[in-house]
């Protein structure tokens, strides 16, 4: 075979390989879990503080123990069995993303959750989500820091939720969220604070906090700025069309 062709041939089957392998990486494992469960979505995909991950619920007229049992038979081995606030957690790696199970007593009976968590993108992502991270604090008072933030995709939409903290106070904060936002492309669409009745019966971390609403095409964003002690927080969430995304 003439050495030009063979080194065609060798870069289509190398093409071919790195699509196959890039196409298996993203389908997302199913678990098999046991009969007789009703199940249903929580969320269709969702990233919790950068682990990208896909929810759903379950009931069951089994009690705990016995649910478990059968979840450790259908999931198959090896399982890492720990508590998280004092509910038993089932998990399992498979391939590049982790598995997990939590089951509680709900009456006679017991309720819980399969999230499946995608480990090699959120590696993969890393970086990328850093650099967003980065151009948020960027642009907030000094000594920001994002405490959790969370995003998810259903019916041709994304919502994300960020809580920011800073020791600024709120006025300072609510100035600099008003540039970001602009800067982003809302336009601030109305202000409002608790009135005079209100704030003797709110909490005194909610009695001067102020809620913004912002507007923009294909997307709108609310954000509630209050302080705590010496902590101020934003608790900012948007939501968008996919297409708004582009």
């Amino acid at each position: 075979m003439p050495t030009p062709l063979r080194y065609c041939l060798l870069s289509i089957l190398a093409w071919l390989f790195a699509s196959a392998t890039a196409l298996a990486a993203s389908v997302w494992p199913s678990p098999t879990l046991p009969t007789g469960l009703d199940t249903f979505p929580i969320a269709e995909q969702m990233t919790v503080n950068g682990l990208p991950m896909r929810v759903k619920g379950f009931v069951s007229s089994r009690r705990p123990a016995d649910l478990l049992d059968a979840f450790r038979r259908s999931l198959g081995q090896p399982l890492v069995e720990s508590t998280a606030a004092g509910k038993p957690v089932l998990g399992r790696a498979e391939g590049g993303f982790y598995i997990t199970v939590q089951v509680e007593a709900a009456g006679a009976g017991s309720k819980g959750i399969v999230a499946v968590t995608d480990l090699a993108t959120m590696a993969r992502d890393h970086a990328q989500g850093q650099g967003a991270d980065a151009r948020w604090l960027d642009r907030l008072p000094a000594g920001s820091v994002i405490s959790s933030q969370m995003s998810s995709q259903e019916n041709g939409r994304q919502a994300r939720h960020m809580v920011i903290l800073n020791r600024q106070a709120e006025s300072v904060n609510r100035d600099a969220l008003l540039r970001l936002m602009t800067a982003d492309g809302y336009q601030l669409e109305r202000e409002i604070g608790a009135d005079a009745a209100a704030q003797r019966s709110l909490p005194a971390q909610l009695a001067d906090a102020r809620t913004l609403y912002f507007k923009s095409p294909g997307k709108d964003a609310m954000a509630v700025i209050s302080r705590s002690g010496e902590l101020t927080s934003i608790v900012l969430n948007t939501t968008m069309t996919l297409q708004g995304l582009q």
